[in-house]
């Protein structure tokens, strides 16, 4: 495995002799410390930044930071100061490996720990939903479990749209761990909901719920990337790739799926390289949507929920819902004008396209 130093100098006092000296200590402690850390985990190549100054403070010639990229979305840096150039790039290098090992630690282990979270969370959930009456508890887990399916086809597409930015894991939490925790919450809630309807609701906001929870959670942790795992190539690209999967996954029942599936009849022959563009920019607008305005996009689109339902869902007022809709609208509409579409609902809502026929989660209204 190849380390990298790049050694950027800020006082120009500091002579060429001096900056070598710290470059070439830099990696050699580095390499000693660091690769085989790297080395056992399969990265070939790793870039440390150093910045080398003066240091301000009376007691102490040179200063020095260093910081490292790590997988996780993560910037590791640290800082010493001293007067042999050596011993402060021993030092950088020690505080620097420290806080690596930490951090991979807290990555490697992240998925167990979220686990064995979750599996206290539906214990205590599972001991309020016991204080439910048998018979009514039975009647709504029997509701429930008819959606299901529904509800983890909703999960595993919020899922993509936010791996897709990072803002979660690849891996955990799965769809069926969001599902299962939503509907824990909704039998242990004491609102004595059972009708179907009403249940859906209610299981769709405590999805959300769940999920915003993982988010945050994620936000703490920054455990983004599991160490096992291949870095591709180009990380933009695998993310669009996998919000492309689930959005044809949610839309198509076929086991093949073509662009003519997907198209109006009269657009499908003949302009299918052009539309297959425009799809690409659908789903990459959704993906950067802010998660409110997505989710109330998707609902009322693509699950063709009732304004005042989608309202209960996201728990917002009817009119910031009609507000949100509308400016997801135009922002689609500009987007898609970019790529040279007169609309998003040539592509999302044409009467011959199939991906608006097929059977969406509806609420009975």
């Amino acid at each position: 495995m190849a380390i990298f130093i790049s050694l950027s100098v800020t006082d120009k006092t500091t002579s060429k002799q001096d900056a070598a000296t710290v470059r070439t200590a830099l990696l050699e402690e580095a390499v000693g410390a660091l690769q085989p850390i790297f080395g056992a985990r399969g990265a070939s190549a790793t870039r440390i930044q150093a910045v080398l100054g003066r240091s301000p403070d009376k007691d102490a010639t040179f200063s020095l930071s260093v910081h490292l990229h790590l997988p996780g979305q993560r910037i590791v840096a640290v800082h010493s100061k001293g007067d042999d150039l050596r011993s402060l790039a021993r030092d950088v290098i020690d505080k620097l490996t420290s806080a690596t090992r930490r951090h991979l630690e807290r990555l490697a282990h992240g998925s167990e720990f979220a686990r064995k979270r979750r599996r206290e969370r539906l214990y205590e959930i599972t001991t309020g939903a016991d204080q439910r009456p048998e018979r009514e508890r039975s009647l709504v887990e029997a509701r429930l479990a008819e959606i299901r399916p529904k509800l983890e086809t909703a999960a595993r597409r919020e899922l993509a749209y936010l791996r897709a930015v990072s803002k979660l894991p690849t891996g955990y939490p799965e769809a069926a761990d969001i599902v299962d925790e939503a509907i824990m919450r909704v039998i242990a809630s004491d609102h004595g909901v059972v009708d179907a309807g009403e249940l859906k609701i209610a299981a769709l906001r405590e999805l959300f719920a769940v999920i915003d929870a993982e988010i945050a959670a994620q936000q703490i942790s920054m455990s983004a990337i599991p160490l096992d795992s291949e870095v591709p190539q180009d990380a933009e690209d695998e993310a669009e790739a996998m919000v492309e999967e689930e959005f044809y996954e949610f839309y198509q029942p076929d086991d093949h799926v073509t662009l003519a599936d997907v198209l109006p009849v009269e657009l499908s022959q003949t302009k299918v390289a052009l539309d297959e563009m425009h799809v690409a920019g659908v789903v990459a607008a959704l993906r950067d949507l802010p998660n409110l305005w997505r989710r109330v996009f998707v609902l009322r689109q693509q699950d063709l929920f009732a304004p005042k339902q989608v309202s209960e869902v996201v728990d917002r007022a009817l009119d910031e819902i009609e507000d949100i809709f509308e400016k997801v609208s135009a922002f689609l509409d500009a987007r898609l004008a970019e790529w040279g579409a007169d609309s998003w609902e040539e592509i999302f809502r044409s009467k011959g396209c199939r991906c608006c026929r097929q059977a969406p989660m509806r609420t009975g209204v």
